[in-house]
């Protein structure tokens, strides 16, 4: 589990279909160490379950990556140059115990997006 650990909730906001979360990212943790030393970047992988992990959050149950449609990871997220990032997450219920999602995550004021994608979670 990352949350707690690789990165701290700041706020969390879950409506009818979205969960919009404010996070700070840890940029001392180990995963850094071997991703890139002194120059930390977030694993591609990192990024997508911290969305799962934001989703269980939101949504008060577990969630199972099924499917990812289209992924793109549009910037290097460096926990030094940008600690907080706001991770928007958008859904709608596809079938019995099924979510479709799209993704994003980027800056907090918007300048930035880090990564965006599309899945399906069995939940």
């Amino acid at each position: 589990m990352l949350i707690n650990n690789f990165f701290n909730l700041v706020n969390i906001d879950t409506t009818e279909n979205t969960v919009v979360s404010t996070i700070k990212l840890n940029a001392s943790h180990t995963i850094f160490d071997g991703h890139f030393p002194n120059n930390p970047v977030t694993p591609g992988v990192v990024q997508l379950q911290m969305v799962k992990e934001l989703l269980e959050k939101g949504l008060d149950r577990t969630c199972l990556l099924k499917e990812v449609g289209r992924c793109k990871f549009l910037a290097i997220l460096n926990p030094n140059d940008t600690p907080e990032i706001l991770v928007t997450i958008n859904f709608s219920i596809i079938e019995e115990d099924m979510l479709k999602v799209s993704a994003s995550g980027g800056t907090v004021d918007g300048s930035q997006t880090f990564f965006k994608f599309t899945a399906k979670y069995a939940s």
